[in-house]
């Protein structure tokens, strides 16, 4: 029989245990009505400007980063999901986000323009969540935030930032012990606000004052990484083991998942380390490759990168990770790796299709963007709704857009790991002396130049840009230039206008004009001026069987248009339907008489 004495030491006993989680939760509880960081606690926040959409909310981002914010694309989605949307959310690291190009340059909006150029019918939502040093604990923090915004398919291009991004088994950030539970328990902690504000407590290791170094520098806590070192299947083992859980929690949904296997540049990216084992690797590549021999000369650059213990380029484990998951049901593996080296001019990863040790160049984002996009025409809804075109998405990028990532690249480059031995201020002097060439060359590329360095808004300077090219009737840089503003502000109405008149007046416009209007359209902006262009592009380039949907539609909104009208009956002239034809051209004549 239990005694008065000791059930009551029992009860003081529990209330004693529960006293520090009472003061824990309450503390929680103040901090959330007071509001404490109320505006970093969701990944997607309102549009400021339009509140029916939601854009990623860097403030929420930070957590990820102790030291620095990266980028992420602002691409704007609807908060409430329309019918027949096909929406794609995009995980991976700096080559996802598109780096050094802005966000419209990556392959995961290459991706969208095209799936926008070859449907009909479908709303198009490419959601990119790729950001600079982010690796598969990130994605796996990130992908459970997605969940209640109904994706149709997501895609993973990630490997590279396993050792050295945030979280990774040899970074300075988040890499107090290499254990996955330990350190996604860190992440769960970091929704709490009590945790938010302890952590604030703590001041940020950003290096010593003054520390200008590039990130790359500033993140490798270990710098050299042997094969199958404790670090080294540290980094293989955390990927294999978020990404399996990531597959999992949307596989099970019946959401497919596309990945990448990731690549980068072999025959033209000497190791980064100074093993010499790894050196002499290259240089027997070189050698191999200058003789004729491709075949042997790519087994030596895998070699010399696989030997190379700076792990910026991700090993061969990371692929075959993602190839280990080919078996499971609704996962595509997507072969970017084998696409880039069978399209690089020597037949091996190289400076054709890379800028720099593994970020994809133009080329690489837009043969990257169509290697996805044959994948995903799998799914039910695209494949039934695809349709042919003429008409592909711009290949070339602005020239200010050319140097705005050429000098990022050199800023990367100048430092470590790419150049050795120097101080901090040799670095910097290297990097101006190219900086200054820039400078000299033309208003655009000083322009570009300024921005990139300095880190100045964008959409700002590319406005200087196009008022220049106006004034100079340079429509080649205007109308380029114009597309990309665009990209930033695809909501202004006024922006639309302006460039909509000026690309409409020249034929050499057509594929920019085309591509812009989809986009805006595709957007929301339905207003039936905008089909009416896009009919007239697809008429006038003789495609009458993708001006039709188009007509249909803004005839439905606007029966009275004088350009639909106008349209419809040059459509079924050219279709052979002259009385249907004579009929449209004559309510066109009647809209010219009021």
């Amino acid at each position: 029989m239990t005694t008065p004495s000791r059930s009551r030491n029992s009860v003081l006993w529990v209330i004693t245990m529960l006293i520090p989680f009472l003061i824990l939760g309450s503390l929680e509880i103040g901090l959330r009505v007071f509001g404490y960081q109320k505006d970093a606690q969701e990944l997607f926040i309102e549009v400021e400007s339009n509140p029916d959409y939601l854009v990623a909310n860097t403030k929420f981002i930070e957590r990820y980063f102790p030291a620095f914010v990266p980028q992420v694309a602002p691409n704007a989605f609807k908060k409430e999901k329309a019918p027949n949307t096909f929406r794609v959310f995009v995980f991976g690291g700096s080559s996802a986000v598109g780096f050094p190009y802005n966000f419209y340059y990556s392959f995961a909006d290459q991706l969208e323009q095209k799936l926008l150029l070859r449907t009909e019918g479908v709303n198009i939502e490419v959601v990119n969540l790729g950001m600079t040093a982010v690796n598969s604990y990130v994605i796996h923090d990130l992908s459970k935030r997605v969940d209640d915004f109904e994706p149709d398919a997501i895609i993973i291009y990630a490997g590279h930032n396993e050792f050295y991004g945030s979280f990774g088994a040899a970074s300075t950030q988040f890499s107090v012990v290499n254990n996955v539970g330990i350190k996604r328990l860190i992440l769960w902690l970091k929704d709490w606000r009590l945790y938010q504000f302890l952590e604030s407590l703590i001041p940020a290791d950003t290096g010593e004052q003054g520390d200008r170094r590039t990130m790359m520098a500033k993140v490798v806590k270990h710098a050299d990484i042997k094969q199958d070192s404790e670090i080294f299947n540290d980094g293989i083992q955390q990927f294999e083991a978020n990404l399996g859980d990531v597959i999992s929690s949307f596989t099970t949904k019946e959401i497919p998942v596309f990945i990448g296997t990731v690549a980068s540049n072999l025959k033209d990216q000497d190791p980064l380390s100074d093993s010499q084992i790894a050196l002499l690797a290259f240089e027997e590549g070189q050698s191999l490759f200058a003789a004729g021999d491709t075949t042997k000369a790519l087994a030596k650059f895998i070699k010399a990168k696989e030997l190379d213990e700076v792990r910026f380029r991700a090993p061969n484990a990371i692929n075959e990770v993602i190839k280990g998951f080919a078996d499971v049901a609704q996962v595509y593996i997507v072969d970017v790796k084998e696409v880039l080296r069978q399209n690089s001019e020597s037949g091996i990863e190289d400076a054709s299709l890379f800028i720099d040790h593994l970020h994809p160049n133009f080329n690489g984002h837009f043969i990257m963007a169509d290697v996805f996009f044959e994948e995903i025409t799998k799914i039910p809804l695209i494949n039934r709704n695809l349709i042919d075109t003429i008409f592909e998405r711009p290949n070339r990028i602005s020239q200010f857009e050319e140097t705005y990532s050429t000098v990022a690249i050199e800023r990367l480059l100048a430092g470590y790991p790419f150049t050795k031995g120097i101080s901090q201020e040799e670095e910097l002097a290297n990097f101006n002396a190219i900086y200054n060439q820039y400078e000299q060359r033309s208003y655009i590329d000083s322009l570009a130049a300024f921005t990139a360095k300095t880190q100045q808004v964008v959409p700002e300077k590319l406005t200087e840009v196009i008022n220049y090219a106006r004034v100079n009737n340079d429509s080649l840089a205007f109308i380029s230039h114009y597309y990309e503003l665009l990209k930033w502000q695809l909501n202004s109405i006024s922006l639309i206008e302006k460039g909509t008149e000026y690309a409409i007046n020249n034929r050499a416009n057509d594929l920019y004009l085309l591509n812009m209007m989809l986009q805006v359209v595709n957007d929301g902006n339905t207003d039936p001026r905008y089909m009416d262009v896009i009919s007239s592009l697809y008429l006038i380039n003789n495609r009458p069987q993708n001006a039709k949907y188009w007509l249909e539609r803004s005839e439905k909104m606007d029966p009275n248009s004088s350009r639909m009208l106008y349209n419809f009956a040059r459509y079924h002239l050219v279709t052979g339907d002259s009385l249907t034809g004579q009929d449209y051209f004559r309510r066109f004549l009647e809209t010219q008489q009021r």
